[in-house]
């Protein structure tokens, strides 16, 4: 390979990186199911078993319809632990989550376990949203090189 033939590959792959970058834009209930599945598996620790049973079994029906519905709409799923700038953000957000679990698995015990699971999951649901909108932003901004703004 020459350098002619080195420079018009690297444009290639950032063309494409562009055209990525452009599509790499889902809409809100996406990023709501994420947020709902996350807040679902930690609210569903601190429940009785029947009912954790059954929150657990439609969080895991939303991710699933979260990766189809890409797949049909993208012809590709886009996983969380992507190389680059957003892989930070993913270690935060799994943390985060981890973190949430055990405090609403440890509430199981004490009086009102149930409220303070729903609580947990709330909090986990909405940082969770959040924390996906803002994954987006920084998968795009790396595909097109850019920096953080």
């Amino acid at each position: 390979m020459n350098r002619k033939d080195a420079v018009a590959a690297l444009a290639d792959v950032r063309e494409t990186q562009a055209k990525l970058a452009g599509r790499a834009r889902w809409p809100f209930h996406r990023h709501a199911m994420f947020g709902m599945a996350e807040g679902l598996i930690v609210a569903g620790l601190a429940q009785p078993n029947s009912l954790a049973v059954a929150m657990i079994v439609i969080a895991m029906v939303l991710l699933i319809v979260c990766v189809a519905a890409d797949r049909r709409r993208d012809g590709m799923f886009v996983s969380g632990w992507q190389p680059g700038a957003t892989r930070p953000l993913t270690i935060g957000i799994t943390l985060f989550v981890l973190a949430m679990a055990a405090a609403s698995a440890m509430s199981r015990d004490v009086e009102h376990a149930g409220v303070l699971g729903y609580v947990f999951g709330a909090l986990t649901a909405v940082v969770c949203t959040g924390a996906s909108l803002r994954w987006e932003k920084i998968y795009r901004n790396d595909l097109l090189g850019k920096s953080e703004e």
